[in-house]
């Protein structure tokens, strides 16, 4: 008997198939759309033929949308079976999206003790870095190797994404360099993150599509936390097999 976990982000839909051990063994990824539902769907088909899906639970953004779903966890409760199924420890988890940044307390059990969100403001979450980036003309998928190369701790200051793009044409017209350009997008989330109250006593594990494509980040996060941050692998895809380790618990 298999379990599927189907993350609906506002971005990007992530599905994960897991076996009874709790092992991925088939995952897939792709842009949500509203045209994409029928590709989505064939997905799900398809998996059905080549897999005993004994339950599925849907998480994210749309979670709803999924009528196929035995199962609607949020991604709060996603995260936490996600990660504690890698790490049974008390811990915080930061989980920054396309959209929006939660941040979560989970005991060893994976509990949800506690919980904050950043959701009326992008400012630090994906859509944040892409824009500013291209306004900067920055690759986005090379921001962690420019970052890498950066001395500098300029930081940027404006969290609206609309005054950031503004704030990046002045570094820009003052011959800042790609590398600090990079760094300083960087240091600009981790600010947004340090501002929200957190147990910064416990390990940090960072997830999300942003941990995914923009591993340096973890470094700012660690000078400015002062705590060790562990990205796990795949960390697109942690709530998407959160979901399938709830599915699999809910049909136990």
């Amino acid at each position: 008997m298999f379990f599927l976990g189907v993350d609906i982000g506002s971005l990007y839909t992530k599905l994960v198939v897991i076996d009874p051990e709790n092992e991925i063994v088939h995952s897939d990824l792709f842009r949500t759309m509203a045209r994409n539902r029928q590709k989505r769907d064939e997905i799900i088909n398809n998996i059905h033929s080549k897999y005993k899906i004994g339950y599925t639970c849907s998480t994210g953004y749309g979670r709803k949308l999924l009528k196929s779903a035995d199962v609607i966890k949020t991604e709060l409760y996603c995260a936490s079976a996600g990660v504690t199924q890698i790490a049974r420890i008390d811990k915080t988890i930061i989980d920054i999206g396309g959209e929006d940044i939660k941040l979560l307390t989970s005991n060893s059990n994976g509990k949800v003790i506690d919980f904050y969100m950043n959701s009326k403001c992008a400012a630090g979450t994906g859509a944040f870095i892409t824009e500013v980036a291209e306004r900067a003309e920055l690759d986005v998928l090379e921001m962690s190797k420019l970052a890498a190369n950066s001395k500098s701790d300029k930081e940027l200051n404006s969290f609206c994404t609309v005054f950031a793009k503004t704030e990046i044409m002045k570094w820009i017209f003052d011959e800042t360099s790609i590398e600090d350009l990079a760094k300083g997008i960087y240091i600009s989330i981790a600010n947004r993150i340090q501002k929200i109250p957190a147990n910064s006593s416990l390990p940090v594990f960072l997830i999300g599509g942003v941990a995914f494509y923009h591993p340096y980040l973890k470094n700012i996060i660690e000078d400015r936390f002062n705590v060790k941050v562990t990205i796990p692998k795949n960390p697109q895809l942690i709530n998407a097999f959160g979901a399938a380790c709830i599915a699999q618990k809910h049909f136990n």
